[in-house]
This record gives C-alpha cells, sequence and structure tokens, in this order.
C-alpha cells in the first residue's frame, strides 16, 4: 500500500517539476523575445498614396512610454484612471506631426484695387492735412490670430501696410506644428479604447485645441483556426477499452492548433499530444486529445477551463477512454 502511494506521490511531483520547468523556460523565453522586440522589430515609417502615411511601429517598456508621453505633452493619468473604470490597459501610443513651412514676403502688390465710396468717409479731404492718420509716415501692422474658441486663438501671423509703396503689402505667416497624439487602450475582452489630444506649436509655445468629435470604429474580431502551440495541464479519467478497469492520469499536453477570435484565449483547441501518470495501474502512459472545448468563457471567475476527450496507451497496448479538464500554461 505505501508503495503505491509513493509511485503516486513520485508521479505528481514529476509532472509538476517538469510542468515547472517548462514554465520557467517558457518564461526566459518570452522575456527574451521581448527584449529583441524592443531592440530589432521596427517598421519604418512609409508615404503611401493619397497623402496616407504607414506609421513608424516598434514596442517599448512602461517607462518608454511614460517618458515619451511626457515628451509629447500628454498626461497620461485622466487616461489610466478612464481606462481602469473599463477594465483596460494602456498599449500604446501614435503621435502624428505636421510642420507648415511659413513664409515672409515684403514689397508684395495689393492683389485687387476698390474705389471708395462717398460713404465710406462722409468727411471733406482737408488739403492742408491730406494725411489725418498718418498712413504716409509709419507702416500700418496687423497681427492675425485664428480664433478656436471665443476665449482662445492662436497667431497666425501678421500683415504690414506701407501706404508711400509702389507695393506697399509685407506678410508674415507663422510657421506651425500641428501636433495629433492617440493613446490606445484595451480591456481584457481585446476591446481597444482611443484617447485624442490636438495641439499646435507656434513659436515655441503649445496651444492645446478642444477636439469637436473623435470616433474609432474597429473591425469584430472574427473566429478563425490559428496554428498556435500552447502546453496545458489536465486531469483526464475514464476506464480502459480493453479490460474492466478505470483510469485516471493527470498530464501534460501540447495542442497544436486553436479556434477564437485571439490567440491567447480560443474557444477551441486541437490535437494534443502528451504524457501522463495513470494513478490507477501507477504507469506512464501517452495521450492523444482531438479536441476540447473552453467551458470558462461560460463560467463565472475563470475563462481557461478546457475540456474535451482523450485517449491513452502505454508501452503494453492498453488503452483507455477518457474525458477530462485541462487549463493553459
Amino acid at each position: 500500500m505505501m508503495d503505491r502511494k509513493w509511485k503516486i506521490g513520485i508521479g505528481a511531483a514529476v509532472i509538476l517539476i517538469i510542468a515547472f520547468l517548462l514554465w520557467l523556460a517558457k518564461y526566459q523565453h518570452d522575456m527574451l523575445e521581448r527584449q529583441k522586440l524592443i531592440e530589432s522589430s521596427v517598421t519604418e515609417q512609409k508615404e503611401l498614396t493619397d497623402g496616407i502615411m504607414r506609421a513608424q511601429a516598434g514596442y517599448a517598456t512602461k517607462k518608454d512610454l511614460e517618458k515619451w508621453s511626457e515628451d509629447l505633452g500628454v498626461d497620461l493619468t485622466p487616461i489610466r484612471d478612464d481606462l481602469e473604470k473599463l477594465n483596460a490597459d494602456i498599449q500604446g501610443i501614435s503621435a502624428v506631426k505636421v510642420v507648415t513651412v511659413g513664409y515672409r514676403g515684403s514689397n508684395i502688390a495689393s492683389t485687387s484695387e476698390e474705389t471708395r465710396k462717398p460713404e465710406d468717409n462722409p468727411e471733406p479731404v482737408d488739403p492742408d492735412n491730406p494725411d489725418p492718420h498718418g498712413y504716409q509716415q509709419k507702416r500700418q501692422i496687423l497681427k492675425l490670430n485664428e480664433p478656436f474658441s471665443k476665449r482662445d486663438s492662436i497667431p497666425f501671423g501678421e500683415v504690414g501696410f506701407s501706404a508711400w509703396k509702389k507695393r506697399p503689402w509685407d506678410l508674415t505667416v507663422a510657421q506651425r506644428e500641428y501636433r495629433v497624439v492617440n493613446v490606445l487602450g484595451q480591456d481584457e475582452d481585446g476591446r481597444h479604447y482611443v484617447y485624442n489630444k490636438f495641439s499646435i506649436v507656434v513659436d515655441g509655445e503649445q496651444y492645446d485645441i478642444k477636439i469637436s468629435d473623435s470616433k474609432f470604429v474597429e473591425k469584430l474580431p472574427e473566429s478563425k483556426f490559428r496554428f498556435s502551440p500552447r502546453l496545458y495541464f489536465g486531469m483526464d479519467g475514464g476506464a480502459y477499452f480493453n479490460k474492466p478497469k478505470g483510469a485516471a492520469a493527470p498530464n501534460m499536453q501540447l495542442f497544436f492548433w486553436s479556434k477564437g477570435r485571439t490567440r491567447t484565449d480560443p474557444d477551441w483547441i486541437l490535437l494534443g499530444v502528451g504524457a501522463g501518470y495513470e494513478i490507477v495501474e501507477n504507469k506512464i502512459v501517452f495521450l492523444i486529445s482531438p479536441v476540447s472545448y473552453n467551458v470558462g468563457h461560460h463560467l463565472p471567475l475563470v475563462d481557461n477551463i478546457f475540456l474535451g476527450p482523450s485517449v491513452s496507451t502505454d508501452v503494453q497496448g492498453n488503452i483507455a477512454i477518457l474525458f477530462g479538464a485541462r487549463v493553459g500554461l
């Protein structure tokens, strides 16, 4: 009796140790892959047709995103607070910058002329003082500002008029930098949220502009088959096919395919192969699971429990028909 308990304990311990080592190896591999992606996976920006620009894309750590948002003048605190209410988190930041070249010109002729109408200046012209406003002595300057609201306006440039010149106009249009920053959030169901900020920089000063309308529409994720190998730990039970005896086996299986809206949270997993320890007869068995369904999508508090049939065999050729539950690692 003690020998059987010891065998069961040793088998379970071996499976747990293997599972831990596999998890540790996968964790280290994921860390190396993440660093490799950050360092090398950069897609350069590319101009397409009709003024469409593919943004430069890459990966960054959370700290790098925080630093970049500060450089862009975007406070992530209210965005993060709002996303927490939606059970979501910040996934990335997109920034667009458009710079106008500006313009400065002088001795510009009028583009058109209009004859003064008598009703425009009912006062008679004094021949002794033909320039009562001093227009012949001083250049007239008008600063141009672009209004965005009743309170806010942004410098656009200035226009000057010198009445004593044949070409009396001069014009200055300020160089402008238009900035659009989009912060992308994602919740646990894969749904995305977009936060926008628009600003204009003139002469080194940034003006934040109120956005009148903002809309983001994303394609509804469709369920599809994927080649996505993943390890699963399971517990299967049933009976032997060629003898009247029950069977139960904790096991580890590698499933090669999945079907669902996302790779990380599938509805189905298919074609699993692996090994386990059959605790009734105290022996190593090999398992094949054709398909398992994620019942966690219909249960509270869990989302990663799969149920499905399996078949086990040992080196003597004994076959057991099993049914069990498994969770992804």
